[in-house]
């Protein structure tokens, strides 16, 4: 019996739980080992063949995945160049905030998903030692700018989502699986003048073991046109704060938020995760990854590859 092609089913077994197709060259770039794309056209085309996928307008899907997801990422790929243009737009004023290193479009946006009441997921990366008073500044401003989703919005079209930061000091990811290594894979730079997407790659080489470290990237470049005026004010902020007040601003912005994020129900919800220390901020109290590898590792036992299964990076039980 002919052994199953397990890199390519698990990429679309894996698409799959988001019913969502792939070009040849997405597909490419998160293949392990990499593969000329004449070779792993063939191998898709063997895949429709018997049935394990199918093809439509040049993507790639699992055979579980309806027919109307095809055209669907069409759709999905003119709203999401829009919301990138809004978000751009938005995001222009946030040069302007205190400790923020980086904003790296995730979710959605990242993959080219996003529908109409899709909000703009944001991974942040804040200076060492300031987590705290890098977010309650970028919560303030996104609200001033009415572009915050909170957590009253059952949906939030066109809003801020900053769901996970991390610090200059503390890039390397601890919670590792499947599901948060193609997260960080997907990541997009929206404003990011250092290059902590590089850095963040370079901290975590694990994602290697599941996907190559730069998916997406060598094809969009949207990030926010620098302005010398803001960059400027908040060196100023920065310089001002530099201070024992600074510190000590730090100190109760610490206390108050995880006093605030201790008493919240969600944080203690099962089939998610919230973190709060030092160096980690992540809000995810219902997270899409238990659905997401329930689905992959029932599609990888039907194929014969149940061995492959993939584990949960530690959610809340």
């Amino acid at each position: 019996m002919e052994k199953p092609d397990r890199p390519l089913i698990s990429i679309l077994a894996y698409t799959a739980a988001f019913d969502w197709p792939l070009t040849l060259a997405e597909i490419a770039e998160q293949l392990l080992p990499a593969a000329s794309l004449s070779d792993i056209a063939a191998r898709l085309d063997a895949l429709v063949a018997d049935g394990t996928a199918r093809s439509s307008m040049g993507l790639y899907a699992h055979e579980s995945v309806p027919v109307d997801a095809f055209m669907r990422r069409i759709r999905c790929e003119k709203e999401t160049a829009q919301k990138w243009r809004r978000m751009r737009r938005a995001a222009w004023w946030l040069q302007a905030v205190p400790y923020v290193r980086a904003l790296l479009a995730s979710g959605s946006l990242a993959v080219g998903d996003a529908d109409a009441d899709s909000d703009w997921d944001v991974f942040v990366v804040a200076k060492g030692g300031r987590l705290y008073s890098a977010r309650i500044f970028l919560l303030a401003a996104a609200w001033l700018m009415r572009r915050l989703r909170t957590k009253h919005d059952a949906t939030a079209p066109d809003k801020f989502c900053f769901n996970h930061y991390v610090t200059t000091d503390g890039l390397v990811i601890r919670h590792r699986s499947l599901y948060t290594a193609r997260g960080i894979a997907s990541l997009l730079p929206l404003l990011d003048p250092h290059g902590y997407l590089g850095k963040l790659r370079q901290a975590n080489p694990w994602v290697a073991e599941y996907v190559t470290g730069d998916s997406g990237s060598q094809f969009v470049r949207r990030q926010v046109r620098p302005s010398l005026v803001l960059n400027t004010i908040r060196t100023t902020l920065e310089m001002l704060l530099e201070t024992p007040i600074g510190g000590r601003f730090e100190s109760l912005m610490r206390r108050w938020q995880q006093r605030r994020i201790e008493r919240e129900p969600a944080t203690h919800a099962s089939g998610g995760r919230v973190v709060a220390d030092d160096r980690t901020l992540e809000f995810h109290p219902r997270s899409f990854e238990a659905v997401v590898l329930v689905r992959y590792n029932t599609l990888m036992a039907r194929h014969g590859l149940g061995e492959f299964s993939e584990r949960d990076s530690g959610l809340t039980v």
